[in-house]
């Protein structure tokens, strides 16, 4: 059994720790950091799953994501709340893994910040959406704006592969829609960090400014970032790509074994 501590980085930041080791992999959560309340059982259920693929014994933190922004958010300020978290708590330069949305953070903080980041690894992301995935985005921002929050959640019930898994999802939605929809952020946060990605790409002359070891691991049919992983890898000098073939964006859920080899390989 994994204890699982949770508490807040900034004032404002929730994270869960697992582990006490002095290497911690500080790991950026993808978009339900937002999406959900960010409640301690939400974050312990998300570690939860990045135990499942990370090597055995891994110590980390996950990171989420502010629930009140006082300003608009931009990959900007979220890099320099993470670069403020790394110099005040982390062994330097730290090991950076960045999930889906949290990829393309974690890309801005190892592009702005190069010393703080020794490893980079970005698990079904890339340094920015795909156009097909800043497309979903926009439909995302739609139903969340008119409050639409079964609509939202039923966008997600086809990103698996494999097709019982989206019937499992579906289910789930009809059965679960109230509670699910009960948990879920207000509606004006998620629309703001959605803008914040639509607004402020990585550009690729960013991504030349990054020094850090680098991993893109993703499935090579992914919704969100298909033929983006190939861009970040081509422009981050000896950055290593591996593509899952005919995986999606569930990738980390589906091919969990080989996830785990890849990524203890790498660390």
């Amino acid at each position: 059994m994994h204890r699982i501590e949770t508490g807040l980085f900034l004032g404002r930041l929730p994270f869960a720790r697992v582990g006490q080791g002095p290497e911690s992999l500080l790991i950026i959560n993808g978009g339900q950091g937002f999406m959900m309340k960010p409640w301690p059982s939400r974050l312990e259920k998300d570690a939860g799953r990045l135990i499942r693929i990370l090597p055995p014994n891994t110590s980390f933190v996950l990171i989420g994501y502010d629930p009140a922004p006082k300003a608009d958010p931009s990959l900007e300020g979220m890099a320099r709340d993470i670069a403020e978290i790394i110099s005040a708590d982390f062994k330097e330069p730290a090991s950076l893994m960045g999930i889906s949305y949290g990829g393309v953070v974690a890309t801005q903080v190892a592009a702005r910040y190069p010393d703080l980041v020794g490893k980079l690894i970005l698990l079904a992301s890339a340094h920015g959406f795909s156009a097909d995935g800043k497309r979903r985005l926009r439909k995302q921002m739609q139903f969340a704006q008119a409050g639409q929050f079964r609509a939202l959640l039923k966008e997600f019930a086809t990103v698996f592969r494999r097709p019982w898994l989206n019937l499992l999802l579906r289910l789930r939605l009809r059965f679960e829609a109230r509670s699910l929809v009960a948990r879920m952020g207000a509606p004006s946060t998620i629309v703001r960090y959605l803008q914040a990605m639509l607004d402020d790409d990585v550009t690729e002359e960013d991504l030349r400014n990054i020094s850090a070891r680098t991993l893109i691991l993703g499935g090579e049919r992914d919704q969100f970032f298909g033929g983006m992983m190939e861009a970040t890898a081509s422009a981050i000098s000896g950055a290593k790509l591996m593509v899952l073939g005919d995986e999606t964006h569930m990738a980390p859920v589906e091919r969990a074994s080989d996830v785990r080899r890849h990524l203890q390989e790498f660390i």
